[in-house]
């Protein structure tokens, strides 16, 4: 006599299958999603680095007008193109740099720290704020204040 609840030989191969292929997409979700969560984590840091970068390495090129571009709305609104350029170009020129640190300030915000070299080799300790402003990350804050 069989049991009611017994299961067919017959249907019990495909559950199996199915309730593995389950278990692989459960497993799956879960390392996805880790990576995703994980990867927001560093996404601050790795964001204000690359912002930082983008506008030292104008800066370090002499393109003083394409690092105005890297600037958040804000300082834009507050210095002009022009006086940008004039007051950094009325400084000791930047022909490198260094990063040293990026802080994330909140999930939009990081402080950067980086050392800036000027053409006789003396290094200078710089720091900016790096904020997401149109979609992306960009330098915040008055430039001409530091360096």
């Amino acid at each position: 006599m069989v049991s009611r609840w017994t299961v067919d030989d017959a249907l019990r191969q495909p559950l199996r299958r199915v309730g593995m292929l389950a278990a692989v997409l459960v497993v799956a979700g879960l390392v996805v999603g880790g990576f995703f969560l994980f990867r927001g984590q560093r996404a601050p840091e790795q964001g204000a680095r690359l912002a930082a970068d983008a506008f030292l390495t104008r800066l370090a090129a002499g393109n003083i007008a394409g690092a105005y571009d890297q600037l958040c709305n804000d300082t834009r609104g507050r210095v002009e193109r022009e006086d940008f350029v004039a007051g950094i170009g009325g400084r000791p020129a930047v022909r490198g740099y260094r990063i040293d640190g990026v802080a994330a300030t909140g999930p939009h915000d990081a402080t950067v720290s980086a050392a800036l070299v000027d053409p006789t080799g003396a290094s200078t300790p710089y720091e900016m704020r790096v904020t997401v402003d149109r979609g992306t990350w960009r330098v915040c804050g008055n430039p001409l204040d530091a360096a």
